[in-house]
Parts: structure tokens; sequence; C-alpha cells
């Protein structure tokens, strides 16, 4: 290394995966000094990837003896030319993750440089699933007043670039518990976590009840996505910086509420938007074909134009996951198993993946050095999976 200028080792370093970034980082102290440098760093989160570099993380759902006890398991998987799943390391029991009584609503929420949160609303989980460290983010500190109870509609993550800090959001609806079953009129809150700082704050300001469907919500130019109603169905978008919510309306004829599921994915760095039959209906009441429509403009709501339909589907379908690659459509199936669609050959894959009914979640990354802090005194530390 000393007979070459730092330049060229540099950009040596930027070519290799990392795994062998971090076997060069605890060899000797001047690699682990460039590696952990910010120089490093920033370049490194800048490098030029390719599709193959992405990778997968799934989260799903196990029912245990006890028809009562679930277990949460994360799996993690790169892909081969064949577009076969290859496991990167044995799963890992989340169990600290797991709802006796809502596993449905474990979600994968990210990427953001490499960083992904996990959480089943009450726990949540910041993790590196490159260098494998994770950290639990402490609860909020924040009660609802005496005669009162919330109900935590979404959890969101992401980083703020004027501020240089990551961010996790907690929307919530507080109603009046009265004795009887008029539960009163619906307030809102937001608490929003600092990860720089390690702390909680509350941010005033009222926001739409979040219209919940699996693996709707995305993480897309620095703002958070999901769907709510507002006289039709809208996408709800909260800026990461800015702490501002707005809306956004969807393709005329994707408003309908007793037909269709809808979710969000990102193909081609643009947003797009599913709509597909709903698992609760029959098929004369929702046609048994999912369509996918891209924003060509994002915020601007006239772009959307149709650019696939797959009718009919080959296999009834829960809920739509991710789009991996660009062309290959990951899908959960009525009977929790993992399906992949492909875009462009028709291919259709069946995996040996599966979880309890609506478990399963699926969400993509590329592997980063994103370091996650040490937290405070108080808080529960930076640990290894």
């Amino acid at each position: 290394m000393k007979k070459l200028p730092q330049d060229v080792v540099i950009l040596l370093l930027l070519k290799l995966p990392l795994k062998s970034l971090l076997r060069f980082k605890s060899m000797a102290k001047i690699w682990y000094t460039l590696i952990l440098s910010d120089t490093f760093f920033k370049l490194h989160l800048k490098r030029t990837t390719t599709k193959k570099d992405e990778f997968i993380l799934f989260i799903r759902t196990l029912r245990e003896d006890d028809p009562y006890k679930f277990t949460s398991i994360a799996s993690f998987f790169s892909g081969d030319d064949k577009n076969n799943l290859i496991t990167l390391f044995p799963d890992v029991d989340v169990t600290h993750l797991t709802s006796t009584s809502c596993t449905i609503f474990n979600e994968l929420i990210g990427p953001c440089h490499g960083l992904i949160t996990l959480t089943d609303s009450d726990i949540i989980i910041l993790l590196n699933p490159g260098t494998r460290k994770y950290v639990v983010i402490p609860e909020s500190p924040f009660e609802c007043p005496k005669g009162y109870y919330r109900y935590i509609e979404a959890v969101a993550f992401g980083f703020d670039s004027i501020i240089n800090d990551y961010k996790i959001i907690k929307l919530s609806d507080v109603y009046w518990d009265p004795p009887t079953d008029d539960r009163g009129p619906r307030g809102s809150r937001v608490e929003i976590y600092n990860l720089s700082i390690d702390s909680w704050r509350e941010h005033n300001i009222e926001f739409s009840s979040i219209y919940f469907t699996h693996c709707s919500e995305t993480y897309y130019k620095e703002a958070v996505h999901w769907f709510t109603i507002q006289d039709d169905l809208v996408i709800l978008c909260f800026d990461i910086s800015s702490e501002i919510f707005r809306t956004m309306e969807l393709p005329s004829v994707c408003t309908d509420l007793n037909g269709p599921c809808y979710g969000l994915a990102v193909l081609n760095d643009s947003l797009v938007l599913m709509s597909y039959p709903d698992s609760m209906c029959s098929i004369g009441h929702t046609e048994n074909l999912l369509n996918i429509w891209m924003m060509k403009e994002y915020g601007e709501s006239e772009s959307w134009i149709k650019i696939r339909t797959i009718s009919p589907l080959p296999i009834p379908i829960e809920s739509a996951l991710i789009i991996w690659k660009d062309h290959l459509l990951l899908l959960q199936t009525q009977t929790g198993y993992l399906i992949s669609y492909d875009l462009n050959s028709d291919e259709v894959k069946e995996f040996n993946l599966n979880g309890h009914h609506e478990s399963l979640r699926a969400i993509k990354y590329t592997e980063c050095l994103t370091t996650i802090p040490t937290l405070s005194e108080h808080s529960k530390q930076v640990n290894n999976y």
C-alpha cells in the first residue's frame, strides 16, 4: 500500500465486495483508518453498482406448536444468472420482533444507505444487513393523556440530507377512551427519532389516516409513501427533511376501494403503482389480473402511464412484494409461498420459502459500509447477529 498513491488504493478498494472490505479493516490499523474514513465512506456510498449487486432480505412469521405463539425469521439472499435465490448466511431468529397477535403487521422499511428497519410497530430494530450489525431503538417516552388510547398507524425511516441524520417516524391515531363503544373523535400524533442524538420528539402536525395494504410503504426520493383516503384513494407522502405531509393523485381508474388492492414499488428508478385482486373478494368482484403503472415525472399526477398488465395471474396471490433487478416481480401467494414473475420472459418460479398467512415481507438492498452509531449509555447498544 505504501508504494501506491492513496487515490489508486481507494479505487482498488471500491471494487471489492463489502465482505472483503470488512476483512481488510480488521487486518491492520492503516486499513481500518482508511476504510472507516468519511472520504472513503462517501465514495463507497456513491460507487457505481448494478442490479447484480442487489440483495434481498425477507422476514416471515412461522407458527409454533402453541397456536398463539409465533417466531419471526429473517432470511438473506443474493441471486444468480438464472434468478435463483442464493443464501448469503443462515436464517436469523428475530423473536424479539414477534407479536403474538398482529404478526401481519411486521414490516421492513427502507433501504437507506444500506440501513433497514424492522418493526412490529411497538419494537423498532435498525440494522445493516451487510455488516450484520443492529440496534434496538429506544421506545418513545411520550404517553397518551389519561382517558385516551392510541393506535399506531405506521412507522417510517429515512435520511435527512439537510442535517445529515437518519430519522424514524411513528404515526399514531389518538382516541378518547369512553366507557361505551363510541371511541370519540380522532386526533393524530407524530413522533420523530433522530439517530445522531438518540432522542425522540413530538412533531405538531396533522395527517389523514393511513389506508393499510400489505407492502405498500415505500421509501423513495427522501420521502416515505403510503395510501390514504381523501374523497378518493391517494398517495400520502412524508418528506424526511422538511417533515411535511403532501399527497399525490393516482391514475383516475385506480381509486376504487371496493375492488383491487394496491401496492407501491420502485422500477427503473421510478415510482410504480401495482393493482391486483383482493384475496378477500371473489373473482367476480375483482378481475384476475395485475396492472403496473409508472409515474414518469415524480410528483406529477398527470404523468402516470400503464406499462404492464399480467392477465390472468398464474397463481392466486395475497400481495405484491417488490420488483427485484428491475424485472422480477416477487409475489406472496395465498398459501404463504414466494413466487417470482419475470416481466421480460413471463416465466413464473416458485421458491421454497414460506411463512404464516400474510406474513411474508421483502426488501431489496445494496451492501454499504454505513455505521450504526453507539447510542447513549442508557440505551441498548449495537450488536451482531
